[in-house]
């Protein structure tokens, strides 16, 4: 049963992120699968409804401009932050996964803590932190 209702609240939170949050395509151009890359607002009843989620293969990542999560870090305790950068790191590799002009990027170094999106509009990269928070995980019962 939980597993259905897991499944069922990923179909809806993919199913509202069409559009400005997706569908994210594959380097084919094909969509990916609903539970596979979701780009999502935060949950209100969470209070997270200024922060934009992304659930990357099993992962939670957060694009948080102005803390509202607060301090997040990694399993050894190293604070994790959002970062607008000029260029993407080195050794960063592209994932060939879009939306629109932005492409998803990881180091194999520090995907556990982060992944980065460029964006090819404006030439910038952007380093979003791991953010295991259960409220804002999809198919997490309200």
């Amino acid at each position: 049963m939980r597993r259905l209702c897991l499944l069922l609240g990923l179909a809806l939170v993919a199913a509202c992120s069409i559009g400005q949050f997706g569908p994210w395509l594959d380097e084919s151009g094909q969509p990916l699968e609903g539970s596979q890359v979701i780009q999502y607002r935060g949950f209100e009843i969470c209070g997270h409804d200024e922060v934009t989620f992304l659930f990357f293969f099993g992962d939670l990542y957060a694009q948080d401009d102005d803390g509202v999560l607060g301090q997040l870090t990694n399993a050894e305790g190293e604070v994790l932050t959002f970062e607008v950068l000029n260029e993407l790191p080195p050794g960063t590799e592209a994932t060939h996964i879009t939306l629109g002009t932005k492409e998803i990027y990881f180091d194999p170094n520090t995907r556990d803590d982060y992944v980065y999106i460029y964006r090819s509009d404006d030439q910038r990269a952007e380093r979003w932190p791991r953010a295991e928070i259960e409220c804002d995980r999809p198919g997490t019962p309200r």
